[in-house]
C-alpha cells in the first residue's frame, strides 16, 4: 500500500485527489499539508498539518498541487527524508526551478504543468506541427477559473515550450504575452499568449497555427479535475522505486 501525503489537501485539487482514491487499490491518503484545516474533504479523518515538519510520521510519497512557497518547503523536507514527490504546482521563478533540479539529485520527482493524459498527448502534436508549419504565426490561448493566481498557466507555457522546441528556438526569446495598447504589427517568429480568467472553468488550452489561407488548432478542454487527479495518482504509483531525477508525464505515459 502506497501511503500518500497530499499537499493542499483542503483545496480544490486536494478534495478531488482524496475522492479519486476512495476504493482505489494500492494507494491510500494517510495525511495532508494545508493551512485551512477546517476545509478538509468530507469523511477525511487523516492527520492534517500546516507544515511538513509537524507530521507525526513520514509518508511514502507527496502529491503536491499547492503554491510555490509551500512546495519549496515540502521539497526541502522530502529531500531531507528521501521521499519522492509528484509535483503539479506551477508559477515557480528561476530560483524555484533551480531548487527543484537540486532536490532531484537526492529524490525522484515527477514535475508536470498538467497531469491530464490528453494534454500530454497534444504536447507532442504541437511540437510536430510547429516543426512542419514553420511559417505559421503561433498563438496559445488558455482559460481557467477565477481563483487561479498565475498567468499564463503552466500548461500554456508547456505548449509554448513544445512549439519552441519544434522551431528549434528558446521560448524566452520569442514569447509575447499580455498585448495591450498600440503594439505594432506582429513580429515574425514570435509565440503569443492570451489568458482568460473567470467562473469555474476547469482548464481550456488551444494552440493556433495561423497561416495565410488556413489555420490549424490543437486544443484540449478539461471538464473535471478528476482527470488531473487520476494522472497524478498514476504518476505516484509509477514513481515508486525510480532513480533520483526529474521526470515528466511523457515518461510516465511512455509517449
Amino acid at each position: 500500500m502506497l501511503k500518500v501525503c497530499v499537499v493542499g489537501l483542503c483545496g480544490r485539487m486536494g478534495h478531488t485527489i482524496f475522492d479519486c482514491t476512495v476504493g482505489l487499490e494500492g494507494i491510500k491518503i494517510v495525511c495532508g499539508i494545508d493551512r485551512q484545516i477546517d476545509n478538509a474533504p468530507l469523511n477525511c479523518s487523516v492527520e492534517i498539518k500546516a507544515d511538513p515538519y509537524e507530521l507525526s510520521f513520514k509518508p511514502d510519497i507527496f502529491i503536491d498541487f499547492s503554491r510555490p512557497d509551500c512546495s519549496l518547503k515540502v521539497l526541502a523536507y522530502a529531500r531531507e527524508h528521501k521521499i519522492p514527490v509528484v509535483l503539479g504546482t506551477t508559477g515557480f521563478d528561476e530560483d524555484g526551478k533551480a531548487f527543484i533540479k537540486d532536490c532531484a539529485k537526492y529524490i525522484p520527482i515527477v514535475h508536470s504543468a498538467n497531469f491530464s493524459v490528453g494534454v500530454n498527448v497534444i504536447l507532442s502534436l504541437v511540437q510536430k506541427t510547429a516543426a512542419t508549419m514553420i511559417d505559421a504565426d503561433i498563438e496559445i490561448v488558455e482559460a481557467h477559473h477565477r481563483y487561479k493566481v498565475d498567468a499564463p498557466s503552466g500548461t500554456a507555457l508547456a505548449l509554448g515550450e513544445a512549439a519552441a522546441a519544434g522551431l528549434n528556438v528558446n521560448l524566452k526569446d520569442v514569447m509575447v504575452a499580455g498585448r495591450n495598447g498600440i503594439t505594432g504589427q506582429r513580429n515574425y517568429g514570435t509565440i503569443g499568449f492570451s489568458s482568460i480568467r473567470g467562473g469555474d472553468i476547469v482548464g481550456e488550452h488551444k494552440a493556433m497555427f495561423c497561416c495565410d489561407g488556413e489555420r490549424v488548432e490543437i486544443g484540449h478542454i478539461a471538464t473535471s479535475r478528476d482527470t488531473f487527479a487520476r494522472g497524478a495518482l498514476r504518476a505516484a504509483m509509477w514513481l515508486e522505486g525510480k532513480k533520483n531525477g526529474v521526470y515528466s508525464m511523457k515518461e510516465v505515459l511512455d509517449l
